[in-house]
Parts: C-alpha cells; sequence; structure tokens
C-alpha cells in the first residue's frame, strides 16, 4: 500500500482522539462522493486505512483497541467490495469519542 502521509507519521500523536477520527472520516466521506471512480474511491479508502493505523500505533486508544481494530475491520472490507457509502462507517467511528461525536453534530 502507498503512504500518502509521509510527514504526518511522526505528528499524529501530537493530535487529540478527535482530531484522529475527523480526519480518518474526512476520508471516508471522500469516499463515499466518489463511488462512480474506483479507483479513487480505494484510494480515499487507503488513506483513512493509513490514518486508522497511525492512530493505533500512537496508543490513544487503550482500551479500546477492539472498538479501533474493528472499524479498521470494516474499512478494509469496504476496500476489497464493490463501492458503497460510507456514512455508515463514519458514524461508528465517530461514536468512538464524545467530542468527535458533538463536532459532527454541531453541538460544540
Amino acid at each position: 500500500m502507498k503512504v500518502w502521509h509521509n510527514s504526518l507519521k511522526e505528528r499524529f500523536i501530537e493530535f487529540p482522539v478527535h482530531q484522529h477520527l475527523l480526519m480518518i472520516c474526512n476520508e471516508l466521506n471522500r469516499a463515499g462522493n466518489l463511488l462512480n471512480d474506483t479507483q479513487e474511491y480505494k484510494n480515499c479508502l487507503e488513506r483513512a486505512l493509513e490514518l486508522l493505523d497511525y492512530s493505533v500505533f500512537s496508543g490513544v486508544w487503550m482500551g479500546k483497541y477492539k472498538e479501533i481494530l474493528r472499524a479498521r475491520g470494516l474499512i478494509a472490507h469496504s476496500y476489497v467490495s464493490p463501492p458503497s457509502k460510507t456514512k455508515d462507517l463514519q458514524k461508528i467511528l465517530i461514536s468512538l469519542n464524545t467530542e468527535a461525536f458533538q463536532i459532527v453534530n454541531g453541538k460544540l
């Protein structure tokens, strides 16, 4: 898999968890808007997986590894399946953090 965010890898741990999730969901949103362009759809999912990996390895998910890895599995499944909407994946990820949920739902 191509590395999309070379300069971000070392800095990712500096970002708060809600920002990790919002950045990942941003890529999923892009993918959902590119259902007719299979290659770009897959590129977006690759970027989302890369950011998710950075998040997992940053250590911020202590106690929630099962949930975040389950979400990673769902994104990976979407990668090998025909393009489909990503709204449910985004909802799953956003629900893992209260602050991200509040930002997305306009309560912060």
